[in-house]
């Protein structure tokens, strides 16, 4: 991913992202209560809500705000359609797409994409000093990836002209140990997530001499065929059309949190080590902050502000999905997210 000078980073988001600290809209002067459905538990990967409701940028917009955990078996999507939540954060575009097309289609509609690059990849231990990997790499060697994941390593090897039967494919679970055992050459993961448990294992004085002082390397998918947003905002078009000034209230918070975490990354992690029910040690946030504070960061948010979505990403996953037959049809970008109640909206 393209890194950007921190100065340049900032000074886009936060201008996209300031409003003014003390003064609600006419439509917020009565506190309307909010939830977020998260897509898995409550953890630094969620730092964005967390960081808007410990510094009161929800109830600048009149917002009472709660977090509502994910976890085994809680989808986001049919929660957030049932109307058991105002919004949720959908892991990846992929799975909004997959909603949207699917036989009984669900109504909702992509509004913000926390995570500019969805961190997943393909991740094997390395000597210090390895170079970066590319998809010629696989070939020969043993991915494992999660169950309904397979056709991710099929779209790479099309994409980049690789002799699919020199990959071997098992199923694993979601995480590095079968990699750190030998079984898989790769680990199908999110660089932000499984890749401190190869770090913490590796440093181990008794680790054994396959891991000891190994490095990772990844090879994300987003930079070799698979483009895709994480960790996705998203309500029911029934709440974007019905009620408009809460939905860019709401994106307002999430912008302005965005943009602190990016300018005072310090201050920003205390909020959430210390956040109500967040299962993360403040080092292990540390360790988070340097793998996950740049994805909030593209060209588009440089230019637009937090959270700005661009229509070729989102058709490029979609044909991604359609190619593999994981989803029945395309659906264009113009019916899958807007950008219209992100405060970037306004200003350009």
């Amino acid at each position: 991913m393209k890194r950007f000078g921190r100065r340049s980073v900032i000074l886009g988001l936060t201008a996209a992202a300031a409003a003014p600290a003390t003064i609600r809209p006419v439509w917020a002067q009565k506190t309307v209560p909010v939830s977020t459905q998260l897509g898995w538990l409550r953890n630094g990967e969620f730092a964005a809500v967390m960081v808007a409701e410990a510094k009161g940028f929800f109830e600048e917009a009149g917002i009472a705000h709660k977090i509502v955990d994910g976890g085994p078996g809680k989808n986001p999507i049919p929660i957030v359609a049932v109307g058991q939540a105002e919004f949720g954060m959908a892991t990846t575009g992929s799975h909004l797409i997959a909603a949207r097309t699917a036989r009984d289609p669900v109504d909702v509609i992509a509004i913000g994409a926390t995570f500019q690059k969805a961190p997943g990849a393909y991740i094997r231990l390395a000597d210090p000093g390895a170079p970066d990997l590319t998809p010629k790499d696989l070939e020969g060697k043993t991915i494992g990836v999660q169950a309904g994941s397979e056709y991710l390593v099929a779209t790479i090897a099309r994409k980049n002209g690789l002799d699919e039967s020199k990959i071997k494919v098992v199923t694993v679970q979601a995480n590095a140990e079968p990699l750190m055992v030998g079984r898989v050459d790769y680990f199908s993961g999110w660089v932000t997530n499984q890749t401190c448990q190869i770090e913490q294992e590796s440093a181990k004085a008794d680790a054994p001499p396959t891991v000891k002082g190994k490095v990772w390397r990844a090879l994300p998918l987003a930079d070799w065929g698979l483009p895709a947003y994480a960790d996705v905002i998203f309500a029911t078009a029934k709440t974007a059309q019905e009620k408009p000034e809460m939905v860019q209230g709401y994106l307002r918070a999430v912008s302005k949190a965005i943009a602190f975490i990016l300018e005072r990354p310090e201050e920003a992690l205390k909020l959430v080590a210390a956040f109500p029910n967040q299962i993360e040690t403040a080092d292990k946030l540390a360790w988070r902050w340097k793998i996950q504070n740049p994805l909030f960061s593209s060209p588009a948010t440089a230019k637009h502000g937090p959270l700005w979505m661009e229509d070729h990403v989102w058709n490029a996953n979609a044909e991604v999905l359609k190619e593999a037959n994981q989803v029945p049809r395309l659906v264009p970008a113009s019916e899958m997210a807007t950008n219209r109640f992100l405060p970037g909206a306004k200003a350009g």
